[in-house]
Protein backbone atom coordinates (compact mmCIF):
# COMPACT_ATOMS: atom_id res chain seq x y z
CA UNK A 1 0.00 0.00 0.00
CA UNK A 2 2.42 2.87 -1.02
CA UNK A 3 0.01 5.23 -2.20
CA UNK A 4 -3.28 6.21 -0.29
CA UNK A 5 -5.41 8.63 -2.34
CA UNK A 6 -7.04 11.49 -0.72
CA UNK A 7 -10.13 10.55 -0.15
CA UNK A 8 -8.85 7.66 1.64
CA UNK A 9 -6.40 9.41 3.93
CA UNK A 10 -9.59 11.94 5.20
CA UNK A 11 -11.59 8.95 6.13
CA UNK A 12 -9.01 7.50 7.69
CA UNK A 13 -8.18 11.10 9.18
CA UNK A 14 -12.25 11.13 10.49
CA UNK A 15 -12.03 7.71 11.43
CA UNK A 16 -8.88 8.00 13.76
CA UNK A 17 -10.33 11.31 15.11
CA UNK A 18 -13.57 9.38 16.30
CA UNK A 19 -11.10 6.83 17.89
CA UNK A 20 -9.78 9.21 19.76
CA UNK A 21 -12.64 11.11 21.02
CA UNK A 22 -13.92 7.45 22.13
CA UNK A 23 -10.42 6.92 24.00
CA UNK A 24 -11.04 10.71 25.95
CA UNK A 25 -15.01 9.22 26.94
CA UNK A 26 -13.06 6.02 28.16
CA UNK A 27 -11.25 7.74 29.84
CA UNK A 28 -13.32 10.17 31.48
CA UNK A 29 -14.95 7.10 32.93
CA UNK A 30 -12.19 6.11 34.36
CA UNK A 31 -11.68 9.71 36.03
CA UNK A 32 -15.46 9.52 37.15
CA UNK A 33 -15.09 6.35 38.82
CA UNK A 34 -11.76 7.45 40.53
CA UNK A 35 -13.34 10.96 41.77
CA UNK A 36 -16.16 8.83 43.67
CA UNK A 37 -13.96 6.18 45.33
CA UNK A 38 -10.96 5.99 46.79
CA UNK A 39 -7.93 4.36 45.01
CA UNK A 40 -4.44 4.23 46.61
CA UNK A 41 -1.60 5.71 43.94
CA UNK A 42 -0.53 2.34 43.10
CA UNK A 43 -4.12 1.33 41.94
CA UNK A 44 -4.39 4.46 39.82
CA UNK A 45 -1.01 3.63 38.62
CA UNK A 46 -2.05 0.58 37.39
CA UNK A 47 -4.94 1.26 35.91
CA UNK A 48 -3.22 4.30 33.76
CA UNK A 49 -0.90 1.21 32.57
CA UNK A 50 -3.88 -0.70 31.63
CA UNK A 51 -5.53 2.08 29.75
CA UNK A 52 -2.67 2.91 27.94
CA UNK A 53 -2.13 -0.81 26.93
CA UNK A 54 -5.94 -1.39 26.13
CA UNK A 55 -5.34 1.91 24.20
CA UNK A 56 -2.37 0.47 22.62
CA UNK A 57 -3.53 -2.50 21.41
CA UNK A 58 -7.02 -0.66 19.56
CA UNK A 59 -4.67 1.42 17.89
CA UNK A 60 -2.92 -0.82 16.57
CA UNK A 61 -5.33 -3.12 15.55
CA UNK A 62 -7.13 0.38 13.97
CA UNK A 63 -3.80 0.79 11.94
CA UNK A 64 -3.74 -3.16 10.44
CA UNK A 65 -7.81 -2.22 9.76
CA UNK A 66 -6.87 1.65 8.08
CA UNK A 67 -3.87 1.32 6.37
CA UNK A 68 -2.73 -2.32 6.30
CA UNK A 69 -0.28 -1.61 9.76
CA UNK A 70 1.75 1.26 8.13
CA UNK A 71 3.07 4.18 10.56
CA UNK A 72 0.42 7.21 8.74
CA UNK A 73 1.14 10.29 10.43
CA UNK A 74 -2.65 11.24 9.53
CA UNK A 75 -3.61 8.80 11.65
CA UNK A 76 -1.79 9.83 14.94
CA UNK A 77 -2.34 13.80 14.37
CA UNK A 78 -6.35 12.47 14.08
CA UNK A 79 -6.18 10.51 17.17
CA UNK A 80 -4.74 13.71 19.06
CA UNK A 81 -7.24 16.00 17.14
CA UNK A 82 -10.37 13.87 17.93
CA UNK A 83 -8.98 13.79 21.72
CA UNK A 84 -8.23 16.94 22.31
CA UNK A 85 -11.41 18.29 20.55
CA UNK A 86 -13.28 15.91 22.40
CA UNK A 87 -11.86 16.65 25.67
CA UNK A 88 -12.36 20.78 25.00
CA UNK A 89 -15.91 19.91 24.41
CA UNK A 90 -17.84 17.32 24.99
CA UNK A 91 -15.65 15.72 28.04
CA UNK A 92 -16.31 18.33 30.95
CA UNK A 93 -20.46 18.12 30.20
CA UNK A 94 -19.99 14.33 29.80
CA UNK A 95 -17.76 14.25 32.81
CA UNK A 96 -19.78 15.63 35.09
CA UNK A 97 -22.89 13.34 34.12
CA UNK A 98 -20.93 10.72 34.67
CA UNK A 99 -19.69 11.29 38.21
CA UNK A 100 -22.99 12.31 39.10
CA UNK A 101 -24.17 8.84 38.22
CA UNK A 102 -21.55 7.14 39.78
CA UNK A 103 -22.02 8.74 43.21
CA UNK A 104 -25.62 7.74 42.67
CA UNK A 105 -24.80 4.76 41.91
CA UNK A 106 -22.29 4.20 44.70
CA UNK A 107 -24.86 5.89 47.18
CA UNK A 108 -27.75 3.18 46.18
CA UNK A 109 -25.19 0.40 46.35
CA UNK A 110 -24.55 1.47 49.75
CA UNK A 111 -27.96 2.12 50.94
CA UNK A 112 -29.25 -1.33 49.62
CA UNK A 113 -26.10 -3.18 51.64
CA UNK A 114 -27.68 -0.93 54.69
CA UNK A 115 -30.91 -1.94 54.49
CA UNK A 116 -29.84 -5.58 53.69
CA UNK A 117 -27.64 -5.74 56.46
CA UNK A 118 -30.36 -4.07 59.04
CA UNK A 119 -32.94 -6.56 57.81
CA UNK A 120 -30.29 -9.85 58.77
CA UNK A 121 -29.70 -8.21 61.69
CA UNK A 122 -33.51 -7.60 62.46
CA UNK A 123 -34.46 -11.21 61.27
CA UNK A 124 -31.76 -12.64 63.50
CA UNK A 125 -32.53 -10.53 66.31
CA UNK A 126 -36.02 -11.90 65.70
CA UNK A 127 -35.59 -14.97 65.37
CA UNK A 128 -33.07 -15.49 68.63
CA UNK A 129 -36.10 -14.33 70.84
CA UNK A 130 -38.60 -16.47 68.68
CA UNK A 131 -36.70 -19.67 68.92
CA UNK A 132 -37.42 -20.10 72.74
CA UNK A 133 -41.51 -19.73 72.20
CA UNK A 134 -41.10 -21.71 69.16
CA UNK A 135 -39.19 -24.76 71.34
CA UNK A 136 -41.89 -24.34 73.74
CA UNK A 137 -44.81 -24.12 71.58
CA UNK A 138 -43.31 -27.43 69.80
CA UNK A 139 -42.99 -29.68 73.27
CA UNK A 140 -46.88 -28.11 74.04
CA UNK A 141 -48.05 -29.14 70.54
CA UNK A 142 -46.12 -32.76 70.86
CA UNK A 143 -47.72 -33.53 74.26
CA UNK A 144 -50.72 -32.73 73.06
CA UNK A 145 -50.00 -34.39 70.03
CA UNK A 146 -49.10 -37.87 72.04
CA UNK A 147 -52.26 -37.12 74.18
CA UNK A 148 -54.69 -36.91 71.43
Amino acid sequence: MWEIDSVEQLLGFLYSASLGGIFCLGYDILRAVRAETFFSNFCIFVQDIVFSFTAAIICFLFLLGITGGELRSFVFVGLIAGFVAVRMTVSKIFFMVLKRTVKFFYTLKKLISDLFCRFFSLLFAISGKMKCKIIIFFKKFSKDAKKA
